[in-house]
């Protein structure tokens, strides 16, 4: 156990001290060192390989060739290097810089006299888009998952503050969120993700997962309504940051069945956003990781309402 906590607090001082770097370097040099570095993430590193590739053999079954789906796969890796060398660069995310690497679209769905929750996925640069609307004169919050070293931890929260944005602990975001919707922030989401808890089953390209309730329960709760977004890399480096029609929720009066109904809902639209740039997304997270203990609750929660 101190050996593992030795191994973190040594890596977290690591990943700092490389973070003060990337924050004073060009973006372009950032960059250019993230593509020069996805060959040897992908090629010495086989149990990435094996789990994007596994991934994309069930998304896709045979309708992409195996050439196609490593291509995929290189190019998620390869967004993935940008996206965490690109972090470091938010507290220049102002002014020019600003405009000249993000172009918004939709902002005519966004409220402005009441909150909302944005739900998006790990994909494009997920980590500057809370920032390019903070920025713009929105009131813009996030979930964020803590690091486990909290020096690291501290820098990284420190970063994503420096663009105006206000960070909320996932631990922490069940008071907060609601806080701040009632305040008229909108609420960002990462909800791509296997939950470990408070999750309904849901298909997720065509095959059974689970999904967090989180933005669905909220947006019931506060009556605001569910925004889908995408922030996507375009051709020439920048990024256009999309904001879609909000998602139509079904209120039955059935807390239960709307909240399923409303999850897979959400999962529909995020399914959407990453087929539309297959290489932009997070194919190395186990998506379709199965969940025994979540499993068992809900048949358990079944049974009871029978």
């Amino acid at each position: 156990m101190a050996r593992r906590r030795f191994g973190k607090t040594v890596i977290g001082r690591v990943s700092v001290g490389f973070g003060r770097i990337l924050a004073r370097t060009p973006i372009g040099f950032n960059r250019r060192l993230a593509r020069a570095l996805t060959p040897l993430v992908y090629h010495l590193l086989p149990r990435v390989q094996n789990t994007g590739m596994a991934n994309l053999d069930l998304a896709y079954g045979d309708t992409l060739t195996r050439e196609e789906k490593q291509r995929i796969l290189r190019g998620s890796i390869e967004n993935m290097l940008i996206v965490a060398f690109e972090l470091f660069q938010i507290p220049k995310l102002e002014g020019a810089f600003l405009e000249r690497n993000i172009r918004v679209k939709g902002v005519d769905f966004i409220p402005r006299e009441s909150g909302c929750v944005a739900i998006g996925a790990h994909h494009g640069n997920w980590e500057w888009s809370a920032t390019a609307m903070a920025r713009r004169g929105y009131k813009a919050s996030e979930i964020v998952r803590e690091f486990d070293d909290p020096h690291l931890d501290a820098f990284i929260d420190g970063t994503r503050r420096s663009g105006g944005v206000i960070t909320i602990p996932k631990d922490k975001a069940a008071r907060e969120m609601m806080e701040r919707l009632a305040n008229g922030y909108m609420v960002g989401i990462l909800a791509d993700q296997n939950p470990r808890e408070n999750a309904v089953p849901v298909t997720f390209f065509g095959h059974p997962c689970w999904a967090t309730i989180g933005p669905a329960l909220a947006a019931a709760r506060a009556h605001v309504p569910i925004i889908p977004f995408s922030i996507t890399r375009d051709p020439d480096d920048g990024y256009t940051l999309e904001f879609l029609p909000p998602i139509e929720m079904v209120n039955t009066g059935r807390t239960r069945e709307d909240l399923v109904v409303n999850t897979q809902r959400c999962q529909d639209a995020l399914e959407a956003i990453v087929r539309r740039a297959p290489e932009q997304w997070l194919w190395i997270h186990r998506r379709w990781k199965e969940r025994p203990h979540l499993e068992a609750e809900w048949k358990r929660r079944a049974s009871e309402n029978r």
